[in-house]
């Protein structure tokens, strides 16, 4: 099978390819590929490695059985590009599945002997130990595709890259999890012990640090405004900016819109099901409708953005205070009962109050009052009567409280009486606040009978 230069990468068209490797002679790079995932996702990279490569692409026999075999494969990255811990070899032809983790030795040594340049790092991945069978036809295979976070400063640049290839036997070392240690002063020599090259292609080092460049790249950042401050109860509105970086979006592309919040009982919502990103900031939002039980605090609420199988988000704070207990404006204190015996109650809502002023009054006498009954008077506390409101905050407006026949009689009798007002109201929370005021009812006025002459 023919070998591609890595000097011929940039021209490679991007797409998926394989990773081969065969147990006659050392790995070596084919051709690696790269392509951002869905829009605004990972950049993944493709890195095909292969060997008994004799210029026939149907001749592959005479490869040998090979144990205790790792490769290692290093990519130079740009600073802030982040990569996967395990990458799992997974393509269609593989015969020899495996899954490569992050090696930050492997990286370190190829720092040590090839420094990366200004702006750059290398991220290393060795695999896990596996077993050459020998081929008579198609070389041994195995997919590593790593997608690397592409980092925000690099949006609307392409995503430059290198990759090397390497290998480690274990056969005489048998410890597959040390730290890989090349030769000390030749990343194509031999290690010391005889084991390791950590650069087996490309052979010609000074070609290694020659990039392949991507087309550009775009970047989608999700950020949480100010905190909106509300109570248990309400409703709050989180500010969120979406910023694109990079390129325009194709024509007829949406972002679908999600939000959540691990507030027991709330609901989150985004403030719109989906979006298309212009190339800048874009304003969008999400709601939390926040149970009237929660208690004072602080909760996260997070609005994500999804593109295929990438996902992009983040999370705000909604700052909730406890519901107050209601209260009700009382100020007479001396209230006059209509012939039909009907108190009416001037009554006010603060214009601080978060919800109505809605409950009941009760009039009770204070102390005991002396009544008759079947011509045998005796004391007693009475229930006057009792009444309902509800008032807006802010608002002014009379409760009216019929007064019980035996009220009216104890009032005719003594033409005042001392009572309370007991006012009695829930929140939104379920908290009952009570108030009690004095009040001394006045009996009407009797008429006055004239003597006639």
């Amino acid at each position: 099978m023919h070998r591609l230069s890595p000097r011929l990468l940039v021209a490679v068209p991007m797409a998926v390819a394989a990773l081969v490797i065969a147990g006659c002679e050392s790995p070596r790079l084919d051709t690696q590929t790269a392509q951002q995932q869905d829009l605004i996702g990972p950049l993944q990279i493709t890195t095909p490695i292969e060997s008994c490569s004799n210029d026939s692409p149907v001749d592959n026999t005479g490869c040998f059985s090979e144990a205790s075999e790792q490769l290692l494969v290093g990519y130079r990255v740009p600073v802030g590009a982040v990569a996967p811990d395990l990458v799992h070899g997974s393509g269609a032809s593989d015969t020899v599945p495996t899954t490569f983790h992050l090696s930050p030795s492997y990286a370190s040594e190829l720092q040590r002997l090839v420094p990366a340049a200004t702006g750059e790092q290398w991220v290393g991945y060795i695999s896990d130990q596996f077993d050459l069978p020998p081929t008579t036809t198609d070389p041994d295979r195995i997919t590593l595709a790593p997608g690397f976070e592409v980092p925000s400063s690099l949006g609307g640049n392409p995503f430059t890259y290198g990759t090397v290839v390497g290998l480690r036997n274990n056969l005489t070392v048998t410890d597959a999890t040390r730290e890989v240690v090349c030769n000390a002063t030749d990343l194509t020599s031999a290690s010391l012990d005889g084991s390791t090259t950590c650069v087996t292609d490309p052979v010609n080092l000074t070609i290694l640090n020659t990039d392949t460049s991507t087309d550009p790249t775009r970047v989608l950042q999700l950020s949480a405004g100010p905190a909106p401050t509300v109570h248990a109860g309400d409703t709050a509105t989180v500010p969120f900016d979406a910023k694109l970086i990079g390129a325009a979006l194709p024509g007829g592309t949406s972002f679908p819109l999600s939000a959540g919040s691990p507030l027991a009982g709330g609901t989150a919502a985004p403030g719109a099901a989906a979006f298309t990103p212009a190339p800048g900031d874009n304003a969008e939002s999400a709601t939390l409708k926040v149970p009237a039980s929660t208690p004072a605090g602080d909760y996260p609420l997070t609005l994500a953005a999804t593109s295929g199988g990438t996902t992009r988000s983040a999370t705000g704070t909604v700052h909730v205070l406890a519901v107050p207990g209601l209260v009700i404006t009382f100020s007479p204190h001396s209230l006059k009962v209509s012939k039909s015996g009907v108190a009416t109650l001037p009554i006010s809502c603060p214009s601080t109050s978060i919800d109505p002023c809605a409950g009941s009054v009760t009039l009770n006498t204070v102390g005991k009052v002396l009544i008759a009954k079947r011509h045998k008077a005796r004391k007693r506390a009475l229930k006057l009567g009792s009444g309902k409101f509800t008032l807006a905050p802010g608002a002014s407006g009379t409760v009216k409280i019929k007064l019980s026949s035996t009220g009216r009689k104890a009032l005719a009798r003594t033409g005042k009486l001392s009572a309370k007002a007991t006012f009695v109201m829930v929140n939104r929370a379920g908290t009952k606040s009570t108030t009690v005021k004095r009040v001394t009812l006045h009996g009407p006025k009797a008429r006055k009978h004239h003597k006639k002459k």
